[in-house]
Protein backbone atom coordinates (compact mmCIF):
# COMPACT_ATOMS: atom_id res chain seq x y z
CA UNK A 1 0.00 0.00 0.00
CA UNK A 2 1.23 3.19 -1.00
CA UNK A 3 2.13 6.05 2.12
CA UNK A 4 0.09 9.00 2.39
CA UNK A 5 1.45 11.76 0.54
CA UNK A 6 -0.75 14.36 2.72
CA UNK A 7 1.02 13.01 6.03
CA UNK A 8 4.16 14.47 7.45
CA UNK A 9 6.53 12.12 8.40
CA UNK A 10 10.20 12.76 9.97
CA UNK A 11 11.83 12.28 6.34
CA UNK A 12 9.27 14.72 4.55
CA UNK A 13 10.03 17.06 7.44
CA UNK A 14 13.73 16.88 6.96
CA UNK A 15 13.54 16.87 2.73
CA UNK A 16 11.90 20.75 3.54
CA UNK A 17 14.74 21.61 6.26
CA UNK A 18 17.38 20.92 4.21
CA UNK A 19 16.37 23.15 1.75
CA UNK A 20 15.88 26.01 4.27
CA UNK A 21 19.37 27.33 3.94
CA UNK A 22 19.19 28.04 -0.08
CA UNK A 23 15.78 29.74 0.54
CA UNK A 24 15.79 33.33 -0.35
CA UNK A 25 12.74 34.87 1.42
CA UNK A 26 13.16 37.47 3.96
CA UNK A 27 12.38 37.08 7.87
CA UNK A 28 8.83 36.87 8.73
CA UNK A 29 7.28 40.18 9.07
CA UNK A 30 5.93 40.88 12.52
CA UNK A 31 2.86 42.35 12.23
CA UNK A 32 3.55 46.04 13.42
CA UNK A 33 -0.12 46.95 14.62
CA UNK A 34 -2.78 46.02 17.65
CA UNK A 35 -1.20 43.81 20.61
CA UNK A 36 1.34 40.72 20.81
CA UNK A 37 0.28 38.59 23.81
CA UNK A 38 2.51 35.27 24.52
CA UNK A 39 1.69 32.48 26.72
CA UNK A 40 4.92 30.73 27.95
CA UNK A 41 6.14 28.31 30.70
CA UNK A 42 9.06 27.55 32.43
CA UNK A 43 9.49 24.02 33.29
CA UNK A 44 12.63 24.10 35.26
CA UNK A 45 11.07 27.30 37.42
CA UNK A 46 7.39 26.42 37.30
CA UNK A 47 6.95 30.20 36.56
CA UNK A 48 4.47 31.38 33.31
CA UNK A 49 3.87 34.12 30.87
CA UNK A 50 0.83 34.87 30.06
CA UNK A 51 0.44 38.65 28.84
CA UNK A 52 1.06 41.36 26.08
CA UNK A 53 4.79 42.31 25.50
CA UNK A 54 4.39 44.30 22.39
CA UNK A 55 1.69 47.12 21.70
CA UNK A 56 1.62 48.99 17.58
CA UNK A 57 5.22 48.16 17.13
CA UNK A 58 6.56 48.73 20.45
CA UNK A 59 7.74 46.65 23.41
CA UNK A 60 5.75 46.44 27.11
CA UNK A 61 8.95 47.42 29.01
CA UNK A 62 7.71 45.94 32.09
CA UNK A 63 6.56 42.86 30.13
CA UNK A 64 10.38 42.16 28.35
CA UNK A 65 11.70 42.51 31.96
CA UNK A 66 9.70 39.91 32.97
CA UNK A 67 10.17 37.84 29.58
CA UNK A 68 14.23 38.76 30.40
CA UNK A 69 13.54 36.81 33.45
CA UNK A 70 11.98 33.88 32.54
CA UNK A 71 14.12 33.29 29.96
CA UNK A 72 17.11 33.75 32.23
CA UNK A 73 19.67 30.95 33.33
CA UNK A 74 18.20 28.79 35.72
CA UNK A 75 20.84 27.25 37.24
CA UNK A 76 22.00 30.12 38.80
CA UNK A 77 19.43 32.50 38.45
CA UNK A 78 20.96 35.55 35.98
CA UNK A 79 19.67 37.00 33.34
CA UNK A 80 20.14 39.49 30.76
CA UNK A 81 18.54 41.51 28.25
CA UNK A 82 17.14 39.15 25.52
CA UNK A 83 16.96 40.29 21.69
CA UNK A 84 13.48 41.34 21.59
CA UNK A 85 13.52 39.09 18.26
CA UNK A 86 13.42 36.21 20.11
CA UNK A 87 10.18 37.32 21.71
CA UNK A 88 8.56 38.15 17.85
CA UNK A 89 9.80 34.44 16.98
CA UNK A 90 8.24 32.66 20.67
CA UNK A 91 4.87 35.28 19.24
CA UNK A 92 5.47 33.99 15.72
CA UNK A 93 5.27 30.36 16.60
CA UNK A 94 2.10 31.13 18.84
CA UNK A 95 0.24 32.51 15.83
CA UNK A 96 0.86 29.97 13.69
CA UNK A 97 -0.50 26.98 16.32
CA UNK A 98 -3.36 29.33 16.95
CA UNK A 99 -3.95 29.80 13.32
CA UNK A 100 -3.37 26.15 12.43
CA UNK A 101 -5.79 24.71 15.33
CA UNK A 102 -7.82 27.26 16.27
CA UNK A 103 -6.64 27.80 19.89
CA UNK A 104 -3.88 29.44 21.92
CA UNK A 105 -0.85 26.95 23.17
CA UNK A 106 1.59 27.27 25.55
CA UNK A 107 5.06 27.30 24.86
CA UNK A 108 7.45 25.61 27.09
CA UNK A 109 10.78 27.25 27.28
CA UNK A 110 13.72 24.62 27.66
CA UNK A 111 16.67 26.94 27.93
CA UNK A 112 17.24 30.74 26.89
CA UNK A 113 19.72 33.03 28.46
CA UNK A 114 23.29 30.77 29.28
CA UNK A 115 26.08 32.16 31.33
CA UNK A 116 29.15 31.24 29.68
CA UNK A 117 29.38 28.50 33.35
CA UNK A 118 26.74 26.80 32.07
CA UNK A 119 26.98 26.68 28.42
CA UNK A 120 30.35 25.15 28.60
CA UNK A 121 28.57 22.42 31.50
CA UNK A 122 25.88 21.41 28.72
CA UNK A 123 29.11 21.45 25.80
CA UNK A 124 29.33 17.26 26.29
CA UNK A 125 25.40 17.63 25.73
CA UNK A 126 25.78 19.44 22.21
CA UNK A 127 25.92 22.92 23.44
CA UNK A 128 28.09 25.38 21.09
CA UNK A 129 31.22 26.72 21.97
CA UNK A 130 29.94 30.20 20.82
CA UNK A 131 26.27 29.41 21.41
CA UNK A 132 23.89 32.78 20.68
CA UNK A 133 22.35 31.42 23.84
CA UNK A 134 25.03 33.78 25.52
CA UNK A 135 24.31 36.77 23.57
CA UNK A 136 20.10 36.39 24.60
CA UNK A 137 19.37 35.66 20.98
CA UNK A 138 18.57 32.17 21.20
CA UNK A 139 15.20 29.86 23.01
CA UNK A 140 15.13 25.71 23.11
CA UNK A 141 10.83 25.28 23.05
CA UNK A 142 8.46 22.94 22.84
CA UNK A 143 4.93 23.33 22.22
CA UNK A 144 2.45 21.74 24.91
CA UNK A 145 0.52 19.00 23.26
CA UNK A 146 1.76 18.73 20.24
CA UNK A 147 4.37 16.21 18.48
CA UNK A 148 8.08 16.88 16.93
CA UNK A 149 6.91 16.60 13.51
CA UNK A 150 4.41 19.24 14.08
CA UNK A 151 6.96 21.89 15.98
CA UNK A 152 9.47 21.45 13.51
CA UNK A 153 7.08 22.41 10.13
CA UNK A 154 6.13 25.39 12.01
CA UNK A 155 9.52 26.37 13.52
CA UNK A 156 10.92 25.80 9.66
CA UNK A 157 8.14 28.60 8.86
CA UNK A 158 9.20 31.53 11.31
CA UNK A 159 13.27 30.96 11.59
CA UNK A 160 14.67 33.75 10.69
CA UNK A 161 18.19 32.86 11.47
CA UNK A 162 18.83 29.79 13.05
CA UNK A 163 17.07 26.85 13.36
CA UNK A 164 17.91 23.15 15.06
CA UNK A 165 15.61 20.42 16.11
CA UNK A 166 16.17 18.01 18.47
CA UNK A 167 14.19 14.96 17.58
CA UNK A 168 14.72 12.85 21.06
CA UNK A 169 14.69 15.41 23.56
CA UNK A 170 11.51 17.11 21.53
CA UNK A 171 12.67 20.70 21.55
CA UNK A 172 13.68 23.03 19.01
CA UNK A 173 16.35 26.22 18.87
CA UNK A 174 15.40 29.48 17.52
CA UNK A 175 17.56 31.66 17.00
CA UNK A 176 18.39 35.96 15.86
CA UNK A 177 21.38 35.09 14.08
CA UNK A 178 22.50 33.59 10.54
CA UNK A 179 20.36 31.43 8.89
CA UNK A 180 21.43 28.34 9.08
CA UNK A 181 19.93 24.29 10.54
CA UNK A 182 21.19 21.55 12.06
CA UNK A 183 19.69 18.46 13.22
CA UNK A 184 20.36 16.08 16.14
CA UNK A 185 19.37 13.31 17.21
CA UNK A 186 19.68 13.05 21.47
Amino acid sequence: MPADPSRMTRRRALLGLAALPFCAAAAPAVDQAGERRLKLYNPHTDERFDDVYAVDGGYVDDATKRLDWLLRDHHVDVATTMDPGVFDLLWLMARRYQVAKGRRVTINLHSGYRTPETNEKLRPEGAARNSLHLQGKAVDLSVQGYGMVFLANHAQAVASGGLGLYWRSDFVHLDTGPKRVWYKRF
